[in-house]
């Protein structure tokens, strides 16, 4: 394959989310879905500030052309006080949805919440579901003793999304990407279901050497059986964290530093576009803000042998661009919905990517 036969040929930017329209002050955190019967869904928090937690609501706005136009927003999770936050989004062997989010009370925020299950001033996480591509959703359960430690401060999804895996054993199994922090050191995970996300428990956190600290975290199944974990790095290292999983989401290898990963401590967006068939590699896609300085310069980046080595880049936005969530069409396409800011306002662009002049990259489902 010669890469540099490869060519990225991006749509025009919509804007989906336009912070101080719709009845909210800022936009931000996407998680972008397409469904198995070929719904997209965009969801991000509404704020009524810039804030982290300024009185989230959780809001969506759907496709049924691939991003070509949306429907109308609307709120699927509105808190009665506080804030909910870092939406995850997965979809289960029964094609039924599944978002994980957070609530963290009204006058808190992620360094000053104590630990625990219970109290008024603790983290709490939820989930809803959808039967009908997200038109409805289910009323919210509470999951937090199932899936964060009783020690921890805080915890987050993603966030951007979750997977079910594909192959092996534990086809079907969902693997949410979790990460808390247990006084001031962060740690990421997996939540684990077997039973389509009707209950969940925590597999081993990923261990690290004192300088690692990673953060908001990605999974995708490699095709030998492996789970490559992918995050952000909350200490002063401007690299993204990598470990992997031969267990199915169970315990980790120790984290490193992939050295061909810049990143300015932010959120990205990782998945399988094709699985390797009839000897040809496989592909899977990156997104981030690709410059230590600041978040921005925001790429694409593809690897035809399992996250090893990244070897074709594409830039997406030269300027402003935040936290981003990939998500894989019907064929070489792809949609990314990331974060762009203008004159202090946030935008949430949508654009997609069509990946030209590899004639294998065809989405495979296994």
């Amino acid at each position: 394959m010669l890469v540099s036969a490869l060519a990225i040929i991006l749509s025009s930017p919509t804007t989906v989310f336009q912070s101080g329209e719709g009845g909210f002050h800022t936009y931000r955190i996407p998680s972008l879905y397409h469904t198995t019967k070929g719904t997209t869904l965009a969801f991000v928090e509404g704020r009524a500030s810039q804030a982290d937690a300024a009185n989230n609501s959780l809001v969506l706005r759907t496709s049924t052309d691939e991003g070509k136009t949306w429907g109308t927003q609307r709120t699927i999770a509105k808190p009665e006080g506080g804030s909910f936050n870092n939406p995850c989004i997965v979809e289960t062997s029964k094609g039924e949805l599944i978002l994980h989010y957070q609530h963290y009370p009204a006058g808190t925020h992620e360094f000053d919440v104590p630990p625990g299950w219970t109290g008024e001033r603790a983290v709490q996480a939820y989930q809803i579901k959808s039967r009908d591509q997200g038109k409805t959703w289910s009323p919210a359960i509470r999951l937090t003793e199932q899936i964060k430690s009783k020690e921890a401060h805080t915890l987050a999804s993603g966030p951007g999304v979750g997977i079910k895996l594909e192959r092996g054993k534990k086809r079907g199994r969902l693997l949410m990407p979790y990460n808390q922090r247990i006084g001031q050191r962060f740690t990421v995970y997996a939540a684990i279901s077997d039973d389509n996300g009707n209950s969940w428990r925590m597999g081993q956190p990923a261990t690290s050497a004192p300088e690692v600290h990673a953060n908001e975290v990605q999974f995708v199944e490699l095709a030998e059986g492996a789970i490559l974990l992918n995050a952000r790095n909350q200490a002063s290292a401007k690299m993204r964290c990598v470990a992997l999983s031969h267990d199915f989401g169970e315990t980790w290898t120790p984290i490193s530093l992939d050295t061909n990963l810049p990143d300015p401590t932010c959120q990205g967006s990782i998945l399988r576009s094709a699985w390797p068939n009839s000897g040809q590699p496989g592909l899977i896609a990156f997104s981030n803000p690709a410059d230590q300085s600041g978040r921005k310069n925001g790429v694409i980046r593809l690897s035809f042998d399992e996250g090893r080595t990244w070897p074709f880049t594409q830039v997406i936005e030269e300027g402003s661009f935040q936290y981003s969530s990939l998500c894989r069409f019907a064929d070489d396409r792809l949609g990314i919905l990331y974060e762009h800011v203008v004159d202090n306002k946030y935008q949430i662009i949508f654009r997609q990517i069509q990946i030209e002049g590899v004639d294998h990259l065809t989405v495979l489902r296994p």
